[in-house]
């Protein structure tokens, strides 16, 4: 249908709401964009309805409402404490909500909050509070009320234009800015052709100072919304990264030129170096590494510079820097140098007075998770230190900190086989951020707790608790929908192909190899499409192993040559990347050669030797070991090998049931030990 409103006005028909509807619709349809705006074809807003009658008793819609509604691009609510008991409102809302338009649904609070003054189906539209045009003052008086129309109202018209609001926003001001000024010129020239011209001079002077500081607080402002409110918006709408990256970096040079005229230059080299920190978060999220860590690097020397002043702002401000330094290199999968940036922001940190807990506990949580990513059994100290600061307040961002804390020490403890544990661990977390999710939906917070499901799922598949996975996958798989579109987005595609992958596992365990080969090619996909976008050595060896996971159950189901073309594609990639791999993956890779060594080249002496390296390299990993007591086994080296296999099937069901089915698996390949019984009998006993 062709939009024949740009606007239509859902209000109660009593007084203030009508009163307030009525000026505010004029101020709709009268307000004209800006002529920059205009220039790059934007048109201002063209017809707006508001229905003047109360609607009759009856069921539905006036004809005409009714038409203007479903033509209409978008809707404002006009929100007071009287309008939940109008069922109209309600229902128009709702209609608005069916045609698929709910993100051009605008409320106009004017007295009450959320909970008294929005109507039932709009406290059910998604993110309703970021479109909020709050207009509330004491004592509802309508004059003061439409002083704050203009500043509010641009949310709407943005919406409605189609204009970006950080445009419409800088244009505006500037257009007041120069308006005030061309008022204050036309009242001095009738002055000074009166002959005041003293008086004059001395209220143009005030004006000129008063001007100065208008625009030196519309600079502030303009710089507020290009560094921090619009990207910090974007972020929660899959396939916006590149569009953020695009704003920061085209604005980087216009916001130097625009803060180098600010009067307080020290704030202004200030929001620079936020600017370069939020563009730096930006390119890390696309995988462009190498320019997110040029961009976080400008950032820290300027918060070093500020910092030397001694102000605590600034001196918090280069500790932290350190910290997204060392988030920066961790995604890179830099792990070392990671390490000691997390070192260097608990070293500035710890000695700025009175410090910022909450960011001294955010240094040594990411110190402690990239600890287990090395395989540094230092993770287990620093996450205690991490949850003792932690534990000083019950303050969201404190819980928020907390999950994540216990998301990575229950990662760590599953990664060596302490699956009782990390379950409990992993548990807590997820209750966390279940109860996060309860005051603040950010998908960064929805795709935290599903991280941390998808592991905890992992979890359970390798304790035995089949059932109890699967249902955690289930849901899991039903979150990451909404995130599965998104092909810019590195975390994102890695956070759903680990799920792929895990969910591939459980099902393999439990023989079911067909399923299992769907999930693993899926996470093979996307591990592909990270790898090829990236080039990292991180995204290299994950897409490694996702090929690695479908040559092996390929194996299990007697698909012996794509077995060992699998393995080979996937080993191939893992050297491609050897030489910047830190520990954890190159004790994988050393696990993985074993075993195609073993059960595609029978070359047990080898495999033995591979074994025993990538159990050099992390001695608690469990898929190192477990093939080191495979090659024992065919070597003849039977104690190691029941020595080796009862300790790995000890620490769970899982771990027990993959060992007789890879026994089981590798007697229908041909492959023979006079031992293997033994072995089997050893596990149905424990």
């Amino acid at each position: 249908m062709t939009n024949r409103y740009d606007v239509f006005f859902s209000y109660r028909h009593k007084t203030l709401d009508s009163e307030i509807t009525s000026k505010v619709f004029q101020w709709v349809e009268g307000y004209r964009l800006p002529a920059s705006l205009k220039a790059q074809g934007y048109q201002d807003v063209q017809r707006a309805f508001r229905d003047a009658e109360e609607l009759p008793v009856s069921r539905i819609l006036t004809d005409t409402i009714d038409d203007a509604l479903r033509s209409a691009k978008a809707l404002i609510v006009v929100c007071s404490q009287d309008t939940p008991l109008s069922e109209w409102v309600d229902r128009e809302v709702e209609m608005f909500i069916e045609l698929g338009r709910a993100e051009q649904i605008y409320p106009l609070l004017i007295n009450g909050d959320e909970t008294s003054s929005f109507p039932p189906s709009l406290k059910k539209v998604p993110d309703i509070g970021e479109r909020i045009m709050d207009i509330r003052v004491p004592g509802d008086q309508i004059r003061e009320m439409m002083k704050k129309v203009p500043d509010e109202l641009l949310k709407a018209v943005a919406g409605i234009t189609g204009c970006k609001l950080s445009d419409l926003k800088r244009e505006d001001n500037f257009r007041r800015s120069r308006t005030t000024v061309r008022r204050a010129l036309i009242a001095a020239a009738v002055l000074l052709f009166t002959g005041t011209v003293s008086y004059v001079l001395m209220n143009m002077a005030q004006k000129y100072r008063d001007e100065a500081q208008l625009r030196e607080r519309a600079t502030m402002s303009i710089l507020n919304e290009l560094t921090y409110e619009l990207p910090d918006h974007l972020v929660n709408i899959p396939g916006a990264y590149s569009r953020i990256a695009d704003i920061l970096e085209k604005n980087t040079q216009t916001i130097d030129r625009i803060i180098r005229l600010s009067a307080d230059s020290t704030n202004a080299e200030y929001e620079s170096a936020a600017n370069r920190e939020k563009l730096a978060n930006a390119r890390s999220v696309l995988g462009i590494y190498d320019e997110a860590l040029t961009a976080q690097r400008e950032a820290v020397q300027a918060y070093e510079t500020l910092a030397a002043s001694g102000k605590r702002e600034y001196e918090l401000a280069y500790g932290s820097s350190y910290n997204n330094l060392g988030n920066i290199l961790h995604a890179a999968g830099n792990y070392s140098e990671a390490s000691s940036d997390y070192k260097n922001a608990i070293s500035i940190l710890e000695k700025v007075p009175d410090t910022d807990i909450l960011l001294l506990a955010q240094a040594y949580g990411n110190l402690a998770g990239n600890a287990v990513s090395m395989g540094d059994p230092s993770a287990e100290s620093y996450f205690d230190q991490t949850l003792a600061l932690l534990n000083t307040s019950d303050d969201p961002e404190y819980l928020l900190a907390s999950a994540g804390v216990l998301y990575n020490r229950g990662v760590g403890l599953y990664r060596t086989g302490r699956y009782e544990d990390a379950v409990k661990y992993l548990e807590q977390s997820a209750e966390k951020y279940t109860t996060l999710l309860e005051t603040n939906s950010s998908l960064q917070n929805q795709r935290s707790r599903l991280q941390t499901m998808s592991v905890l799922a992992a979890c359970l598949t390798d304790a035995g608790e089949y059932e109890q996975a699967e249902t955690y996958y289930s849901d899991a798989e039903k979150a990451a929908d909404q995130y599965a579109g998104d092909k810019e987005n590195m975390n994102d595609l890695s956070l759903i192909s680990g799920l792929y992958n895990n969910h591939g596992l459980c099902l393999n365990i439990q023989g079911r190899y067909s399923e299992a080969d769907s999930y693993y090619r899926k996470a093979s996909e996307v591990n592909r499409q990270i790898y090829e976008s990236s080039k990292t050595a991180s995204a290299g060896s994950a897409y490694a192993l996702s090929l690695l996971n479908t040559g092996e159950n390929a194996f299990k189901a007697g698909n012996y040559k794509e077995t060992e073309q699998l393995f080979e594609e996937g080993l191939q990639v893992f050297e491609t990347v050897y030489d910047e791999l830190d520990v954890y993956d190159r004790a994988q890779y050393f696990a993985w050669r074993s075993y195609h060594k073993l059960i595609n080249d029978h070359d047990y002496k080898g495999a033995y030797d591979d074994a025993a390296e990538a159990c050099r390299l992390q001695p608690d990993n469990v898929l190192a070991n477990m093939n080191l007591g495979y090659a024992c086994l065919y070597c003849g080296y039977n104690e190691d090998c029941d020595r080796i296999l009862g300790i790995i099937a000890s620490l769970g069901k899982g771990q027990a049931e993959t060992i007789r089915k890879d026994l089981q698996a590798q007697a229908a390949s041909g492959m023979h030990s006079d031992h293997a019984g033994a072995v089997l009998e050893m596990i149905e006993g424990l």
